[in-house]
């Protein structure tokens, strides 16, 4: 099958419901079961028993309400000043039960028309609309239901002077005979705003070029008479309502027809019409007297006769009810199948549009938007067409799916490719229907067949036209919509919806007269909106409703039936009007002329002085137009003026040799004249001329004549000017500036030294023209083409330089970056100044060669547009990553600036140049100045946070334990005098508000103020009451063992060799050889972990990653990759169990900082404890120590585990967290650094203990004894490595080492 193009296959729709918006809610709507604003961009509502009053804002044009079937209803609209017409917006409510509804129009809101049909008691009250008087033929509306209709556009007649007059009685509505508004001479002026009005109230077209008039006729109804050419044709409004029947069915009526069509149109003037057709109502099928039925595969459509074309877009809104579940077949693009799918819960309203020029497939009709109305995937429509005549297929797609019927016979292939229509059937058999009207029909009778089948019949070459007696001629519907429900037979299936279809056309009375008639005269301009649907209890349901005007037609018993109706037997002093028309001499008025005097007369028919003013005005007219003949040489019987004609004139020297601007402006003249007067091979064409008024007529005679008159050039003499080689470059070739006229004179006087005589004078026009003046005032003229060009954009332009440089790293050698800012300067600096098109490239000196549109080019260097950037211009400091905490945000002490200080350069190493100095403020805010002055800042609020209780705070440890029988199982009493004793050693130290609790062990738990906590172990606040001391006493906790001064290398640190763990062992008795007993054992595991057990049987323990490293250079993963240790480590409950999701978080920490690193395949697996092994594809591995990865929670941690989180969040002390170089295995080693604190762990060899009761060097200021309780910042970091410089703690340890030997001496020898 051919594959269909379309402009748009978008599958994606897009359906939108509308928001409520105060402003249209207001004008619009307060209806039972539905009230909806059927509109293109307006609100939809449903109430029931509802009473709205809405507030409409400014300049919201043109509302349309409509009733259906009201009951008991009243629409009090209040409009204020200052509406225009518009056909926008349209509300419709249907079947409103005791509904009230109050439109308050705010100022501007221009022409809202409304509808009610089958209205019962209800009633309109129009508030500053005077005199709204008038109703149209009661079998088109009901002159109560259509007042709303015409409340917006009498408020524009009220309010802007126009139309009705309340002032005078004038009642336009009413009688057409009196002056609204009138000159001088009281004849009526305001035709075009008339017809407009009365085509509104009286469902009629207004003229679109002062062709037709609309009067109140002998019979009190309203009629439209064309004008064309001398003729005239009457015309009546029409809404004629016609049925199919199948075969063995019962027939539908007329009212049923309006029951399930609603039309509805607003004149908006000049031959403009906004129509609005609401299919199923009631949202669904309903004929009078039956149930509702939901919708299956319902077609509908509106087709157009060829006299209204459709102006933009076709809008369509489909409401349905919510409550309903209906089944939807949508297609997919390049299919004719459908896939079902069930719509629950529809949204109230969806919104469609196409345009018929843009979204119409021009070959196969297919309409199709993918954003407005698409043809695939829609779940609220099936493929939908529209078909024009303009195209033999178009013309046989139009028939065959909305004339044609033949018995069960349907067309369901297109006609351009023999594809099949998506969604089948569209057939709507419109040649079966039969008229239901009893009255109303010019030309025809209830029963009639209501299609004549010129356009079957000439499509077919058939003999004979279907339909023989037919009224409505098919050839001349040109355009056709046609739509299809979705819905299926069965329970929720069905769909339950209206479709509100609204265009705007433009209408043409000649094109209507034109119209070909049916078997009669009948004829009919308007649109055909109809239904063929198989629903409401199997029944084929066809009806058509045909809405706008008839050709007046004399009845069937007339003696002469069906033939038009002159205007003279139906128009009040029609032939008055034509006696009197008859009084005005017409030999040289044109036609358009003859025809608004003829309506002016009608107008005022009734005021014989006003008649009489019109005749004379024509008369006056009529000798005008004569004159303006003959200054064209035509009208002249004895010769006068035979010179004037303007072939003869234009041919004369007197024309040849004139000024160019003489020949300019008689041409011009003559031009103006041609429109009025059309002068066809010598002869006046009155047809063709267009309206003017005796003012116009006599002010184009003057200036004829005196363009005429002043063509009196004669050879100036036998000088012909030279043509300078040259032409001047300007800007704007038709005008010119000062001093580009004076070089185009100074050009045209070089050229023609010892051409042109003494006293020749060259003036220069506007466009460059010169114009040579020689001295016996005869004159030449070079044009301008000849002596000036338009200007390159080079020459024409200027660059700006911009008013700052852009600093730059390199000035000989920009960046890519750097190179963009330059040409955003130069861009920015010339908006309005560049044209669009205009190029700027930028070299890598910076300087700008800007080319425009023409190709031309400009440059500006680049010394005017880049400088040398400072430092600070080139440097963006980098924010440390943590805060510090500080006691106060506004007032940082010295220290807390020095750590904030120490952040930021630690932060932007290799980023600071050398020489940057770092300042910083009270609020924490750091100011770097650059080694060249210049300076960055970074915000306090960047650097600082506020410190917590715990971080602000350090805990006195009492001076004395308390002895306890247990020192694992305190009582209450023992805890108590923990608490107490903890309390005052801290008075004056913990803040109000602080609470102690201890725990079984003797630790204490000091909870601050802010929940913020600290803890202290037990075992520096009890001891046992026999033995005095608990530390110290062993072997392990009187000796720290020495870490060796050199790693093991080793080929895999995972599986050490016997030899390999000999040499371990070697190293640690060497380094200890003056420390460990005798009887002290050295063990080594398969890792390098070597556990030191003593001969009282404690153990000390050094982790393998600080006893050996991996051997490099070799060819392990394992010997090639260092593994990067993670910076942040996974906070745990306990350190040395690990849940599995500790240990993922672990694992993920250790992928995540090796990311780039790790080969494929590498598995991390991670211990109890943290230990986290990398095994490489080859089987080799490395290790990285928990200690490095994990740190114990805040308040889950005991003072004096190796995990213990300190102020500043490390696992150890400042002075024991010593990180020294990555070994190969990855695992990060201590530095063997002696004098550092243990690590506050009796098995965790990280230098000395310096948390036993005893301790000689405290650094962390946390032992019974400490020396120098500095809280770990005696000892200073190297830069880059992160070692401690120990040299300075080198001698005090000796000193301090030899007055604790002493100290210690002299205690034991007092026991």
């Amino acid at each position: 099958m051919k594959q269909l193009k379309f402009l748009e296959t978008k599958r994606t729709p897009r359906y939108s419901l509308r928001k409520f918006s105060v402003g249209m809610v207001s004008v619009l709507l307060g209806v039972t079961i539905f009230g909806i604003n059927f509109t293109n961009h307006s609100v939809k509502a449903a109430t029931t028993e509802s009473v709205k009053s809405s507030n409409s804002s400014p300049e919201t044009q043109g509302s349309a309400a409509t009733a259906n079937n009201s009951i008991e209803s009243a629409t009090t609209p209040q409009s204020a000043p200052n509406t225009q017409g518009s056909a926008s917006k349209n509300a419709t409510a249907n079947n409103s039960i005791e509904s009230a509804t109050t439109l308050q129009s705010s100022p501007e809101t221009q022409g809202s028309a409304a509808t009610a049909n089958n209205p019962t008691e209800s009633a309109t009250t129009s508030q500053s609309a005077p005199k709204t008087q008038g109703s149209a033929h009661t079998d088109i509306k009901s002159s109560t239901a259509k007042s709303a209709a015409k409340l917006a556009f009498m408020n524009l007649m009220a309010t802007s002077g126009t139309g009705t007059n309340t002032d005078t009685g004038t009642n336009t509505g009413t009688d057409r005979n009196a002056a609204g508004t009138v000159d001088q001479n009281n004849i009526n002026t305001q035709l075009a705003k008339e017809n407009q009005e009365l085509a509104n109230k009286h469902n009629l077209t207004s003229s679109d070029n002062y062709s037709s008039n609309i009067y109140k006729g002998t019979d009190g109804k309203y009629y439209k008479i064309v004008t064309i050419y001398g003729n005239d044709y009457v015309y009546r409004a029409a809404d004629i309502q016609a049925n199919g029947t199948a075969f063995l069915q019962k027939a539908t009526t007329a009212a049923d027809t309006k029951n399930n069509i609603d039309t509805s149109k607003e004149d908006l003037g000049n031959g403009q019409t906004r129509w609005t057709v609401v299919f199923f109502p009631h949202k669904g099928l309903q004929n009078v007297g039956s149930n509702l039925s939901g919708l299956t595969s319902a077609k509908f459509g509106i087709a157009l006769t060829s006299d209204y074309q459709i102006v933009g877009n076709v809008d369509m809104d489909v409401i349905s009810d919510p409550n309903q579940t209906f089944m939807s077949h949508t297609f997919e693009p390049g299919s004719s199948s459908a896939t079902d799918w069930p719509v629950q819960n529809p949204p109230a309203v969806v919104d469609f549009s196409f345009n018929p020029k843009t979204d119409v497939d021009p070959n196969t009709g297919l309409i199709n938007n993918s954003k407005t109305l698409p043809a695939y995937n829609n779940k609220y429509l099936q493929p939908s067409y529209y078909f024009t005549t303009a195209t033999t297929t178009g013309a046989i797609n139009l028939w065959q799916t909305y004339f044609f019927n033949h018995r069960n016979d349907v067309k369901y292939y297109n006609a351009y490719d023999g594809s099949p229509y998506l969604g089948y059937g569209h057939d709507f058999h419109f040649n079966n229907f039969e008229i239901k009207n009893t009255t109303g029909v010019d030309g025809a009778k209830f029963g009639d067949k209501i299609i004549y089948d010129k356009l079957g019949y000439r499509l077919n070459s058939k003999n004979g036209v279907a339909n023989s007696n037919g009224v409505v001629n098919s050839d001349n519907f040109n355009q056709a919509m046609e739509f299809k429900s979705q819905g299926s037979t069965g329970n929720s299936q069905t769909q339950f919806s209206s479709y509100v279809i609204s265009f705007t056309t433009q209408h043409t009375d000649s094109h209507e007269v034109e119209l070909a008639t049916g078997w009669k005269n009948q004829q009919f301009s308007g649109i055909s909106a109809n239904i063929y649907s198989y629903q409401n209890t199997g029944y084929y349901n066809m009806f058509s409703r045909l809405y706008g005007e008839q050709r007046a037609l004399t009845p069937a018993d007339a003696a002469d039936p069906y033939a038009p109706v002159n205007p003279k037997d139906i128009i009040p002093n029609w032939v008055p009007a034509n006696e009197a028309i008859g009084q005005i001499k017409k030999d040289y008025l044109n036609n358009a002329q003859i025809n608004v005097l003829r309506n002016k007369i009608l107008n005022n028919i009734t005021d014989p002085d006003a008649v009489k003013n019109i005749i004379k005005e024509g008369n006056s007219l009529n000798d005008a137009m004569k004159n303006l003949g003959n200054s064209i040489g035509q009208y002249d019987p004895d010769g006068s003026f035979a010179d004037h004609k303007v072939d003869k004139t234009k041919a004369s020297d007197r024309y040849q040799y004139a000024d160019s601007d003489k020949k300019s402006a008689y041409d011009t003249a003559t031009d103006a004249v041609s429109n009025i007067i059309s002068v066809e091979n010598g002869t006046v064409n009155k047809n063709k001329g267009t309206y003017a008024d005796q003012a116009t007529v006599e002010q184009l005679t003057k200036d004829e004549n005196k363009a005429w008159n002043e063509l009196n050039g004669v050879l100036a003499n036998k000088i012909t000017p030279n043509i300078p080689t040259t032409k001047v470059p300007v800007a704007d070739t038709s005008n010119l500036t000062g001093i580009e006229k004076g070089e185009v004179k100074k050009n045209v006087e070089e050229a023609n030294k010892g051409n042109f005589p003494d006293g020749t004078k060259v003036d220069v026009g506007a466009d460059g023209t010169a114009t040579i003046t020689y001295p016996d005032k005869t004159t030449d003229t070079i044009s301008g083409r000849d002596l000036v060009r338009p200007a390159t954009d080079a020459e024409k332009i200027t660059p700006n330089i911009p008013a700052t440089k852009v600093p730059v790293a390199d000035t000989s050698n920009l960046t890519g970056i750097e190179n963009g800012e330059v040409k955003k300067n130069v861009e920015e600096a010339n908006k309005g100044n560049f044209p669009d098109g205009t190029k700027v490239d930028v070299g890598a000196d910076g300087t700008a060669t800007i080319t425009y549109p023409d190709k031309t080019t400009d440059t500006i260097s680049g010394r005017d547009l880049v400088r040398p950037a400072t430092d600070a211009e080139k440097i963006t400091p980098n924010i440390p990553a943590t805060k510090v905490p500080v006691a106060d945000t506004s007032n940082l002490t010295d220290i807390e600036k020095g750590e904030v200080k120490k952040n930021v350069e630690d932060a932007n190493k290799g980023n600071f140049p050398d020489g940057t100095k770092v300042d910083v403020g009270n609020d924490g805010t750091a100011t770097i100045t650059y080694p060249d002055k210049t300076t960055d800042t970074i915000s306090g609020r960047d650097l600082v946070r506020p410190a917590t209780d715990a971080e602000k705070i350090t805990p006195n440890i009492p001076a004395t334990k308390v002895p306890v029988a247990d020192t694992s199982n305190l009582t209450d009493i023992e805890k108590g005098e923990v608490k107490k004793n903890v309390e005052d050693a801290n008075k004056g130290n913990f803040p109000d508000g602080t609470k102690v609790d201890v725990g079984n062990d003797g630790t204490a738990t000091i909870t601050y103020p802010d929940t913020s906590t600290d803890t202290i172990p037990g075992d520096k606040l009890v001891k046992g009451e026999d033995s005095g001391s608990t530390s110290g006493q062993t072997d392990a906790g009187n000796i720290t063992p020495t870490i060796p001064g050199g790693k093991v290398t080793v080929k895999d640190p995972s599986h050490l060799t016997d030899d390999e763990k000999s040499q371990v062992k070697n190293n640690v008795d060497n380094a200890n050889k003056d420390k460990f007993p005798a009887g002290t054992e050295v063990t080594v595991g398969d890792d390098g972990t070597t556990t030191v057990t003593y001969p009282d049987g404690t153990k000390d323990t050094i982790p393998g990653d600080q006893l050996v490293q991996g051997q490099k250079g070799d060819t392990t993963d394992a010997g090639n990759i260092t593994p990067t240790v993670p910076g942040d480590k996974a906070t745990v409950k306990d350190p040395s169990h690990l849940t599995d999701s500790e240990k993922d978080q672990v694992k993920k920490n250790v992928e995540d900082a090796n990311k780039d690193k790790f080969p494929d395949g590498t598995k991390i697996t991670v211990g109890d404890d943290g230990t986290a092994t990398v095994t490489y594809p080859d089987g080799s591995k490395d290790v990285i120590a928990g200690t490095d990865l994990v740190i114990a929670a805040k308040g889950e941690d005991v003072l004096g585990s190796k995990y213990h989180s300190h102020k500043n969040g490390s696992n150890s002390s400042q002075a024991d967290r010593v990180k020294g170089a990555s070994t190969a295995n990855g695992s990060i080693a201590n530095a063997g650094n002696n004098l550092g604190v243990k690590g506050e762990s009796d098995n965790a060899i990280v230098g000395v203990k310096a948390e036993s009761d005893n301790a000689f060097v405290g650094v962390k200021g946390e032992s019974d004894n400490a020396i120098g309780n500095n809280k770990a910042t005696s000892l200073k970091t190297l830069p880059q490595t992160g070692t401690k410089d120990t040299s300075i703690l080198g001698v005090l340890g000796m000193l301090l080492a030899s007055l604790g030997l002493f100290v210690f001496k002299k205690k034991r020898d007092e026991k």
